[in-house]
């Protein structure tokens, strides 16, 4: 994959061909959102949210619109969203969607059918989206619509994902330990060993990290990591049979709910798809995309892919919390812990 990377985002024709190639057309399309107003290229992104979204979920698009989607949240922090639907055989409903592109200019919508079992097509139309419409975005967020999501704190987290390390450097005046002693008693939740073939990787690299001052070059893919084995029980909804999947483990991955990763990871993560066979579990399939191109999954605790139980205090560090489906109910939790400043 280094040599079929290093060929695609340089404009070479691969020596190997690909077998995913998501051809898949758009029936809206929503090119010019990160484009420029003034001029041609695109703006500078800081977060690009990447909703996925049910066709018939317009009361949950406009909560979140109001709330931790919201594009002018902050003066300084340019953020963007999109909301990236199939299609359905409901000519009405499809008007309806025609109406809400109209009003609000941030769905995006491709054509294939709104299935479970086609999440991963949503997402990866959505990877190919952002690599052809928004290529100056910095982070980019996948979230699905029921999320609760702290803007507040995901920005905090962008800008120093590796915290524990920041806290080591003020603490000695010198290195004494080594990159891999460092990284795994420091991150304790890598533990796989792709982030140590990765070249990139560097102890330089992990301090400078900071998006504001334009340092960060790597590649971030975070969110609540799991190790897990496929379900070989024939009537289990999450069913996989030898044949779609031989081997007793997956890869480390990220929960779909939410996860953020950095451009330089999603434009890799979207190349290397293109030359890895479909998958019906989305959060798997990256994972195993993400173990194919060398990137290693972070693991932060902030990220929920369960429903955290509320109050006002327990959500001061949440960056995204699984579970809300009741538009109502998030409108006011988000509103609440924006007014304690933690939103």
């Amino acid at each position: 994959m280094e040599k079929v990377l290093e060929a695609l985002k340089n404009g070479y024709e691969p020596e190997y061909a690909p077998v995913n190639k998501l051809n898949y057309s758009y029936s809206i399309t929503n090119n010019k959102k990160c484009s420029r107003r003034s001029y041609f290229g695109y703006e500078k992104v800081v977060i690009l949210f990447v909703i996925k979204s049910a066709l018939y979920n317009e009361n949950r698009r406009n909560v979140i619109r109001q709330s931790w989607g919201m594009e002018n949240r902050f003066s300084d922090v340019n953020i963007k969203r999109i909301f990236t639907l199939g299609i359905s055989e409901d000519s009405d409903l499809q008007d309806k969607i025609n109406g809400e592109y109209e009003k609000h200019k941030d769905l995006v919508q491709a054509e294939f059918i709104d299935s479970y079992y086609n999440n991963t097509i949503k997402t990866m139309m959505g990877f190919k989206w952002v690599v052809h419409n928004c290529p100056k975005a910095e982070f980019i967020m996948f979230a699905d619509d029921d999320m609760y999501i702290s803007t507040r704190n995901l920005l905090k987290f962008i800008r120093n994902p590796f915290n524990e390390k920041e806290k080591s450097r003020k603490k000695r005046s010198t290195f004494q330990t080594t990159e891999r002693d460092l990284v795994f008693n420091k991150i304790s939740s890598i533990s796989t060993k792709t982030a140590w073939d990765s070249k990139n990787l560097t102890r330089r690299k992990l301090f400078q990290f900071n998006p504001f001052l334009n340092t960060f070059d790597d590649r971030l893919f975070a969110g609540y990591v799991f190790f897990s084995s496929p379900k070989r029980y024939r009537f289990s909804k999450w069913y996989v049979s030898l044949k779609e999947y031989p081997f007793s483990k997956y890869p480390p991955y990220v929960t779909a709910g939410a996860y953020i990763l950095s451009y330089n990871a999603l434009k890799d993560l979207y190349y290397t798809s293109m030359y890895t066979q479909n998958f019906k579990f989305d959060d798997v399939y990256l994972g195993i995309v993400a173990k194919k191109c060398g990137i290693s999954p972070l693991h932060n605790e902030h990220f929920y892919f369960w429903r955290k139980p509320y109050s006002k205090e327990s959500y001061s560090e949440v960056i995204a919390s699984h579970g809300f489906d009741d538009p109502v109910e998030l409108a006011k939790i988000w509103e609440e812990q924006k007014s304690l400043g933690h939103a």
